[in-house]
């Protein structure tokens, strides 16, 4: 169902510079995430310019603000960066439910918009709008690894995951796949999303003696989810499974994950492509640290809204650019990438790690077990 009415305002002024409008989280506990996906997006349009950071003599002009992952705030934004500040386009470095009123404003602005970081599987789905694109893997993408749990870590399931619209979306992706992988759900434990002791919870989630556990969590209290399953010695009694962490996460939280596996969206170290080398290399000189887990979203984001650009000429009415981008195959940190035109989302390999003592001893990194092909991971369409 989608739930988007046809829109009634005009397309997009064309000015001599293209005015792109960015809403990240940069502050609150998602600020790590929003920050690393705002560092690839420009990043990613300086790599697909040349440097020039112009598009058929447009010059690209970004104004961003600061959401702090709050839903509340990002629709009065977004229509504050279309109505005042003359935005053509919209690019989104945030959560999915701010995401989800980001692409209101642009179905309603009539502005293309591309999506980072947020990966709940109905921004592309039941919520789609034709306006909207995402680069960010979606919790179907992320769910593929499943497979790999039920056919080498065990087949009994516990999950412990925020009541919150990601939280929900995960769940039930992952569920689907380690259902075809003969997998049996034993427990399944929802938790308030801004806690910090998961103590209770977690005993709850392992009364039934998974063999595994699946928490999903993110952002910086995820610290306190980590610390806390070593403390009750649940990596050493039972296989711990859950989505890759961000660097800072894993610097605060030292070895307490060693040994948990990990569903991987991007690791500087697991690509060898030009495109990869390029990124860790200019982060590296910018920032002085690798780019981070979510750096490849934003980066994938404005390398495919260039691509789509220069065939349209610099032109950003929906008409023209929205067709440039469907079936849009580009080359990416990952390799090969492809904006599927039935809804929209990129298909894109992903990985299985786990995460082992860094050569220093003091903290945990990701040791690759598989990539999984854009193919093994496509999501279904269902629109």
């Amino acid at each position: 169902m989608r739930l988007w009415r046809r829109p009634s305002v005009p397309a997009p002024a064309q000015r001599s510079d293209l005015r792109i409008g960015v809403i990240a989280a940069r502050s609150g506990i998602w600020a790590s995430y929003g920050e690393a996906a705002w560092r690839g997006f420009e990043l990613g349009l300086a790599y697909a310019t040349g440097g020039t950071l112009a598009v058929a003599g447009r010059p690209l002009r970004l104004l961003i603000e600061d959401d702090g992952g709050k839903e509340q705030k990002t629709q009065e934004l977004a229509m504050a960066l279309v109505q005042e500040a003359g935005c053509e386009l919209l690019q989104g470095c945030t959560l999915s439910q701010p995401a989800l009123h980001l692409l209101r404003v642009a179905q309603s602005a009539r502005r293309v918009t591309m999506i980072a970081v947020a990966a709940t599987d109905v921004l592309t789905a039941e919520w789609f709008t034709p306006y909207g694109f995402r680069t960010a893997s979606c919790t179907a993408q992320d769910a593929a690894a499943g497979w790999y749990v039920a056919r080498h870590l065990g087949r009994r399931i516990a999950f412990l995951s925020p009541d919150s619209l990601w939280g929900q979306q995960s769940r039930a992706a992952w569920w689907r796949v380690l259902a075809q992988a003969g997998a049996e759900i034993v427990d399944d434990v929802l938790v308030p999303p801004h806690i910090t002791d998961f103590r209770p919870y977690v005993r709850e989630a392992v009364q039934r003696q998974p063999e595994v556990l699946i928490p999903f969590w993110a952002g910086s209290l995820v610290r306190y989810l980590l610390e806390q399953l070593r403390e009750l010695d649940l990596f050493v009694t039972l296989r711990v499974v859950g989505n890759l962490v961000d660097q800072e996460t894993l610097q605060r939280v030292g070895l307490a994950p060693a040994g948990m596996i990990c569903a991987v969206k991007y690791h500087y170290t697991f690509a060898d492509n030009p495109v990869n080398a390029w990124l860790v290399q200019q982060h590296w000189e910018r920032y002085g640290t690798p780019p981070d887990l979510l750096t490849e979203s934003g980066f994938t984001s404005a390398v495919a809204l260039v691509e789509a650009l220069k065939r349209t000429a610099g032109d950003t009415r929906p008409e023209r650019l929205i067709p440039a981008l469907e079936g849009l195959k580009f080359s990416g940190p990952k390799g090969e990438y492809i904006l599927r035109p039935q809804d929209h989302q990129a298909l894109q390999p992903m990985y299985v790690a786990e995460l082992v003592p860094d050569a220093s001893g003091t903290v945990c990194e990701p040791r690759l077990l598989v990539e999984l092909s854009a193919e093994e991971t496509a999501p279904p369409i269902r629109l």
